[in-house]
């Protein structure tokens, strides 16, 4: 599942803060560290959140619990993914 940035695809927010992506599942794609530390958005597609499970309903359901776990200002997701396999 990937998280977006306020504004993508036509024009990307950058610099909003992230909250909530620690630990095994995540994978950085539009983020940066600001000059205080902060983790920030610096790009479209912005965090790849992934799990996997017995069961494709349970990896599914897993993935969508971690993104539930990201703060990001106004970011967007799909909520079709894997529905038709």
């Amino acid at each position: 599942m990937v998280i977006s940035a306020a504004g993508y695809p036509e024009a990307p927010r950058s610099g909003d803060p992230i909250r909530g992506v620690e630990g095994p599942g995540y994978y950085h794609a539009g983020t940066a560290l600001d000059p205080e530390g902060t983790l920030v958005s610096q790009g479209g597609r912005v965090v790849c959140c992934s799990a996997t499970a017995a069961t494709l309903d349970g990896a599914r359901a897993a993935a969508y619990e971690l993104v539930g776990r990201v703060e990001l200002m106004d970011s967007h997701y799909r909520t079709d993914i894997a529905t038709k396999a």
